[in-house]
């Protein structure tokens, strides 16, 4: 094999490399962040969904033309299409759901434990607001119940998707919840 095989075979090999990495760069943030649609009938019909995350992006109704209200980016909430420490409105951290980017207790907005978001800094009973629980007609919704109540009356929104915590309270927030 003469040197200019040699650079050709090199140079391919190089060329590959650096396609690889620009794919994985590209397709990997997008592979990670699954969608989330809410709905506020047991339906699931498309002219009834409140809201929906896709890549992060909360949106109100069901397409990419609704208005953004909130970011989504890793433990982070931030206001409308921005990762800006300005627009920062949440942090979520430890299953407490803080005011901007404080560490002190008196800026814990919302506590999410076992499945269930409480008030403030608690877990008491008294403090419960909405309970998530797998919806008993289809395995991949979840529905949003008032407090802790199990009666299908008390379902304000039927989440279908996997979201993370963070994109759960971003959604209940985008559909004032909370």
């Amino acid at each position: 094999m003469g040197k200019t095989a040699q650079i050709r075979t090199i140079s391919r090999t190089i060329k590959k490399a650096i396609l690889l990495a620009v794919l994985c760069c590209v397709l990997m943030p997008s592979l990670s962040k699954s969608q989330t649609f809410v709905y506020t009938d047991q339906n699931l019909m498309w002219s009834q969904m409140a809201c929906h995350v896709d890549g992060g992006v909360v949106r109100e109704g069901p397409d990419w033309r609704g208005e953004i209200t909130y970011t989504v980016s890793r433990d982070k909430i931030f206001h409308g299409y921005s990762s800006s420490a300005f627009d920062l409105a949440y942090t979520y951290r430890d299953g407490k759901l803080y005011i901007g980017d404080s560490y002190f207790t008196d800026a814990i907005s919302y506590t999410f434990y076992d499945g269930q978001i409480f008030v403030g800094d608690s877990t008491f009973p008294l403090d419960l607001a909405y309970t998530l629980r797998p919806s008993n007609m289809r395995p991949d919704v979840f529905c949003i119940y008032k407090e802790s109540s199990i009666s299908p009356f008390d379902i304000v929104a039927f989440m279908q998707g996997e979201p993370t915590e963070t994109e759960v309270f971003a959604l209940l927030l985008t559909m004032a919840l909370l």
